[in-house]
C-alpha cells in the first residue's frame, strides 16, 4: 500500500513538473491532402488518434475580403478526421477540450468541483490553422482566441531560413508564449508577441505555440492555450 501511494505521489509530482499532462501532448492540426483540407488530432507524422467531433466548435474558411465562414456543417466527419473542400486562403479550427483534473489515479476530463481528490485542474483550448503562403491574407488574423500569425513573408522563406511569428491572445500580442516545432521548444515571444525560429521541414512545416495562465474559478486553476500553424515551405 505504501509503495502504491508513493508511486501515485511521484506521478502527480512528475505531471506538475511537465505541465498540463498527457491530454496536451497531442497535436491538433490542419493540412491539405488530395486537394481537400483535413483536420486531425494525435501525433503529426505519426499516429492519428480518434477525433471527438462534438469538441470541434468551429471550422472556418476565408478566401477573400469577406468575413470567415464556418464550414463545419458541410464537412465530412470520420472517426479520425474531418474533411472539407473549398478555395480557402486561411483555414482554422477550434477544439474545446473542456476541463481536466489531475488525481492520484491519473487525469479526468472533469472540472475540479466534480473531482474531490483533484490536485490540479485546467481548461484546454486548442486551435489549428492553415495558411496559403502566396495569399496576401496569410499574415492577417482570423480572430481565434489564441492564434499564430506569420510576420515574415512565408512565400520567400525556405528550409533552413528563419521566420518571425507573432502570437495573439484575444487579438493582442502575447509575451511569454512558447513556440515549438515537433514538440521541441525553440523560443518565447517578446514584448511584441514575436519570436524568430528556423524552419526545418522540406515541404510542409507546422509550428505550434502554447501558453498557460492562472485563473481562480471553481472549475480550474489555469487555462491552457495551444495552437498550430501549418503551411507549405517555399522552394
Amino acid at each position: 500500500m505504501r509503495t502504491q501511494r508513493l508511486s501515485a505521489v511521484l506521478t502527480i509530482v512528475l505531471a506538475l513538473l511537465l505541465g498540463a499532462g498527457s491530454a496536451h501532448a497531442h497535436d491538433f492540426w490542419l493540412e491539405r491532402q488530395d486537394g481537400a483540407f483535413v483536420l486531425r488530432y494525435g501525433h503529426r507524422g505519426g499516429e492519428v488518434l480518434a477525433l471527438d467531433a462534438a469538441k470541434i466548435k468551429t471550422l472556418s474558411c476565408r478566401k477573400g475580403t469577406e468575413a470567415p465562414r464556418n464550414v463545419l456543417t458541410s464537412a465530412t466527419v470520420a472517426p479520425k478526421q474531418i474533411t472539407f473542400s473549398g478555395p480557402c486562403a486561411l483555414v482554422s479550427a477550434f477544439h474545446d477540450g473542456g476541463f481536466w483534473s489531475l488525481t492520484p489515479d491519473g487525469e479526468k476530463n472533469l472540472p475540479r468541483n466534480q473531482v474531490p481528490d483533484a490536485v490540479k485542474s485546467w481548461r484546454s483550448q486548442q486551435f489549428a490553422k492553415w495558411v496559403d503562403v502566396r495569399s496576401p491574407l496569410a499574415g492577417q488574423p482570423l480572430g481565434d482566441a489564441f492564434e499564430i500569425l506569420p510576420v515574415s513573408d512565408l512565400s520567400k522563406v525556405k528550409t533552413g531560413d528563419k521566420a518571425t511569428f507573432r502570437i495573439l491572445l484575444a487579438g493582442k500580442p502575447l509575451s511569454g508564449a512558447t513556440l515549438a516545432i515537433d514538440h521541441k521548444p525553440l523560443g518565447e515571444t517578446d514584448d511584441q508577441g514575436e519570436v524568430r525560429v528556423k524552419l526545418r521541414a522540406g515541404t510542409v512545416e507546422s509550428v505550434s505555440a502554447s501558453f498557460r495562465r492562472a485563473v481562480k474559478t471553481p472549475e480550474a486553476d489555469s487555462e491552457v492555450f495551444e495552437a498550430s500553424l501549418t503551411f507549405e515551405v517555399a522552394r
